[in-house]
């Protein structure tokens, strides 16, 4: 049974040979090759775990100072808490799925995880951009 997650990527078996190779299968389980090697797994959840840490900091640290000082509370200043609120829910659900991955080396979710990995990375990122153009503000 084939247990990889990568749509269109060459599976191994665990014994070595490609998958969909002719003649019998061997015995075993078929796993798809590593994507990288595991220093540069780790180089990556250090770049993502930075990425992660640093847009939820700065993107709290907006929130509340729109908070503490009602001179911010302007329908422009509102725009701007309004991506970094979506900012912040990216760098807390679209990251965690990722950075996880690579701290293990590989996609450790199934596909309900990979689907909601993306669905929230989608939503959140488009719910911020749509503040940035004003022509997609028509309808308000």
């Amino acid at each position: 049974m084939y247990s990889g997650n990568r749509s269109g990527g060459q599976g191994f078996w665990e014994g070595g040979g490609a998958a969909g190779a002719e003649g019998p299968a061997p015995a075993g389980t078929l796993s798809p090759a590593p994507l990288f090697s595991p220093g540069t797994y780790e180089r990556l959840a250090l770049l993502l775990g930075s990425i992660g840490l640093l847009g939820v900091g700065n993107n709290l640290l907006v929130l509340v100072l729109y908070y503490k000082f009602p001179r911010l509370r302007t329908p422009t200043h509102l725009f701007l808490v309004n991506i970094s609120l979506s900012d912040l829910l990216v760098s807390l659900f679209g990251v965690t799925f990722t950075f996880v991955s690579c701290l293990r080396n590989g996609w450790v979710w199934d596909t309900v995880g990979c689907v909601w990995d993306g669905f929230s990375s989608s939503l959140f990122g488009e719910l911020g951009w749509r503040t940035v153009y004003p022509q997609n503000l028509m309808w308000l």
